[in-house]
């Protein structure tokens, strides 16, 4: 299983260089620099390992790599974010999910720099909180840098953006509480 998983996630990460070389081919500057950006990120699990000398689980990577995947060939390139009503909050809803899953995933193993990490069901739902802050901040900074680039929609698209990045994490969260208490709502201890 492991093993086909690799394969799947390396697959995944080769298909996030077609953007690029198509929108070479087409002269695209902007967009050639934003599709290499996210090719980058496919790469970044491998890249934590070497620094932090900690292993990422092959699950955690191609959920990484999936999300990514779905946002930049699936969303930008094939234009689903056009195509598809609402692609773009189940979008928000998945990659929030995955950026909890993978900090949980980091926070509750030994690292280079680290041990493991009291509360790291909370602190994982808190940074994948903020991360969905920030990739709404990219958006905001993106708009006024490229005009007619039109990331956000308005105030009504970011803010429910915001809120499935946060149902995202909350999800996440909780399923990762269960696993490791056994249950679903905290209780203080006897």
């Amino acid at each position: 299983m492991k093993k086909r998983e690799e394969k799947f996630n390396r697959v995944l990460v080769t298909l996030l260089g077609i953007p690029v070389v198509f929108s070479i081919i087409r002269a695209k500057i902007v967009e050639t620099i934003g599709y290499f950006i996210f090719w980058l990120g496919g790469f970044s699990p491998y890249v934590y390992e070497k620094i932090t000398h900690q292993e990422i689980p092959e699950r955690t990577k191609l959920m990484l790599s999936s999300s990514i995947f779905l946002h930049s060939v699936m969303g930008q390139f094939l234009n689903f974010y056009g195509k598809i009503f609402f692609w773009d909050k189940i979008l928000h809803f998945y990659g929030s999910f995955v950026i909890t899953y993978f900090f949980y995933q980091i926070l509750t193993k030994k690292s280079r720099f680290w041990d493991e990490v009291p509360g790291a069901v909370l602190m994982s739902f808190l940074l994948g909180v903020f991360s969905g802050v920030l990739w709404e901040i990219a958006e905001f900074t993106t708009d006024k840098i490229l005009p007619g680039y039109n990331t956000q929609k308005g105030l009504d698209d970011t803010m429910l953006d915001l809120v499935f990045d946060l149902l995202g994490c909350y999800t996440m969260a909780k399923i990762v509480y269960k696993k490791r208490t056994g249950r679903f709502f905290w209780r203080p201890n006897p």
